[in-house]
C-alpha cells in the first residue's frame, strides 16, 4: 500500500511548528464481514418431479434474508449448472464471510462418495454416477478455497421419493440412495435432514419437508448458536417424525457462530479475547464435532433426547401417537418398522413390541409374547421410557415372565423418573401393595389425580 500524502498546508505548517500535531485524515471504517447464502432446490427431475423442494428453497431463502444474509436462489440445476452456479458463489465470497449453502433435491453414496444429483441426471449404472452426478466434495473444495470464515452446508437430501431404477441398471439396493457419512473440512458445519444412510421425509400431502420447516422457523431465533440450533432442530425433527428420521451434524467449527447474531454483537467488530485468547462470538476451525460422539450431542439417547422432557400431555399425544401406528399395521408397514428398529429406533421397537403384544391367544402366543419382551428390552435398554414401563407392567403381572417385583419397580422408576404418567401410576400401586400405609394410598391417589385430566383428554385440544 502506498504512504498516505499529506497536504501542501501540512507539510508548511510541519516545517514551521515541528513540535505542532497536525491533524491526519480518518481511517476508513472498514464493513463488517458479508453474510452469504447460496439456496438450492432441485426438484423437476428427468425421472419424475420431487414436489416439495422448491418451495423449501423459497422458504429458507426468506429466513436467511430475514436474518441479514445476502441469498442467491437457483432452482433445478442440471450438472453443469451446479458446477457454475456453486463456483461463481464461492468465487463472489468476501474476506471473513459467513457463508451458507443450503440444497434441497436427491443425493446419493456410491462406494462411500456422496453425491447431488442434477436434476437432467438419470441414473443407469454405479459407474456412471461420477460422471453425471455432482460430488459432494466439490462443493467443500470450493469453500475451502473461499475467503470466507464460517462455513455452513445444509443439505436436507436422500428424500423418501429416491430414483426408481431402470430394468437394465446394475446399481446395489435403495439403501444406497442416502448420503452416508462424511468429515467436515476445516472451518466448516455440514447438517444433514438425516443420519447416514436413512431417507428423509418428504413432507408428502404438505407444502415444505419437516427439516425444512423446522429449520426456517430456528433461522429466526436471534442469539441462537448454530450448534444449539442444530441440536434443538434434531430433537424437533426426531419428535415429529417419531424417531424415523434422525438429522446428523459434522462440525470443526469452535465458538460460537450465528444465523442471526444477539443484540450487540456484530460480526466484524472489533472484539476482545478471552483469558484463553479466543474472541467471543467468533467461530473458528478447530477440534472436530460430530453428533454422536458424546453425552448430549445430536441425535443421542438417554437423558438428553427429545422425549426425556415431555409433559404429561406430551407422552399422552405420543401414546396415541403409537397406539394409532399399531392398530394401523399391516406387513409391509411391519417390514419398514423392523428396518427402523434395526437403525436404533426406539419409537419403532416399542411399536414391534406392542403389535406382538396384540397377538391373539393360541399356540402362537407365547412366541408372540418373547417376542415383544425381546423388543422391549432393546427400546427400554436404550432409555426409552414407554417401553421401560411395558417391561416394568411384565414383571409386575408377571404377565409371559416370571413375576419380579424388583425388576418390576427398577424399571417402572426409570420410567417415572421421565414423568411417563403410565409408570407414576403404576409405580405408586406398586408402593401402595408392598406398604399398604396410609401415605402410600394417598401418594397413588393424588398421583392419579394429576394425571388423569391429561391423559384422558383427545389429542390435539
Amino acid at each position: 500500500m502506498r504512504p498516505r500524502r499529506r497536504t501542501l498546508l501540512a507539510l508548511l505548517v510541519a516545517a514551521a511548528w515541528p513540535g505542532l500535531p497536525v491533524a491526519r485524515a480518518a481511517e476508513p471504517v472498514s464493513a463488517p464481514p458479508e453474510r452469504q447464502a447460496l439456496v438450492i432446490g432441485n426438484g423437476a427431475y428427468n425421472n419424475g418431479l420431487l414436489p416439495n423442494t422448491r418451495a423449501d428453497a423459497d422458504l429458507i431463502a426468506g429466513a436467511l434474508r430475514r436474518a441479514g444474509f445476502r441469498v442467491t436462489v437457483a432452482k433445478d440445476l442440471g450438472r453443469s449448472a451446479l458446477y457454475d452456479t456453486v463456483r461463481q458463489f464461492a468465487t463472489g465470497l468476501t474476506a471473513g464471510a459467513t457463508a451458507v449453502v443450503y440444497y434441497a433435491g436427491h443425493g446419493m453414496q456410491i462406494n462411500g462418495v456422496n453425491y447431488l444429483i442434477p436434476t437432467d441426471m438419470s441414473p443407469t449404472s454405479e459407474a456412471g454416477v461420477a460422471l453425471k452426478a455432482y460430488p459432494l466434495s466439490a462443493l467443500h473444495e470450493r469453500l475451502a478455497l473461499a475467503p470466507s470464515a464460517v462455513n455452513m452446508v445444509i443439505l436436507d437430501a436422500c428424500r423418501n421419493n429416491p430414483f426408481q431404477p431402470m430394468p437394465a441398471v446394475r446399481m446395489r439396493a435403495i439403501g444406497n440412495l442416502g448420503l452416508g457419512p462424511a468429515v467436515a473440512p476445516r472451518g466448516t458445519l455440514v447438517a444433514y435432514s438425516t443420519a447416514p444412510g436413512q431417507l428423509a421425509e418428504d413432507g408428502t400431502g404438505r407444502k415444505n419437508s419437516i427439516y425444512t420447516e423446522t429449520l426456517a422457523g430456528l433461522i429466526g431465533q436471534p442469539g441462537l448458536p448454530v450448534t444449539e440450533l442444530f441440536r434443538t432442530l434434531a430433537d424437533q425433527v426426531r419428535r415429529r417424525t417419531l424417531e424415523d428420521q434422525q438429522p446428523w451434524v459434522e462440525s470443526s467449527l469452535v465458538g460460537d457462530a450465528y444465523f442471526r447474531p444477539p443484540p450487540g454483537l456484530r460480526y466484524g467488530a472489533p472484539m476482545a479475547p478471552d483469558k484463553t485468547g479466543a474472541v467471543a462470538g467468533a467461530a473458528k476451525p478447530a477440534g472436530r464435532y460430530r453428533s454422536g460422539d458424546k453425552p448430549g450431542a445430536l441425535g443421542s439417547e438417554g437423558d438428553a433426547a427429545w422425549y426425556r422432557h415431555l409433559d404429561e400431555r406430551g407422552w399422552t399425544e405420543l401414546d396415541w401417537q403409537l397406539q394409532q401406528r399399531v392398530g394401523q399395521s399391516g406387513a409391509g408397514e411391519v417390514a419398514e418398522l423392523k428396518r427402523r428398529a434395526a437403525r436404533g429406533n426406539v419409537v419403532a421397537m416399542t411399536t414391534l413390541g406392542r403389535i406382538e403384544q396384540a397377538c391373539q391367544g393360541g399356540a402362537g402366543r407365547a412366541a408372540c409374547s418373547k417376542r415383544a419382551r425381546q423388543w422391549f428390552q432393546q427400546a427400554a435398554t436404550l432409555g426409552f421410557p414407554v417401553a421401560q414401563n411395558e417391561l416394568g407392567e411384565m414383571y409386575y403381572e408377571g404377565r409371559e415372565v416370571p413375576k419380579d417385583l424388583a425388576a418390576a419397580r427398577r424399571w417402572l422408576t426409570q420410567a417415572a423418573q421421565a414423568n411417563y404418567p403410565r409408570a407414576r401410576i403404576n409405580l405408586a400401586q406398586l408402593d401402595m401393595m408392598q406398604s399398604r400405609s396410609p401415605e402410600a394410598v394417598r401418594n397413588l391417589l393424588d398421583t392419579l389425580m394429576k394425571s388423569n385430566q391429561s391423559m384422558m383428554a383427545p389429542p390435539g385440544r
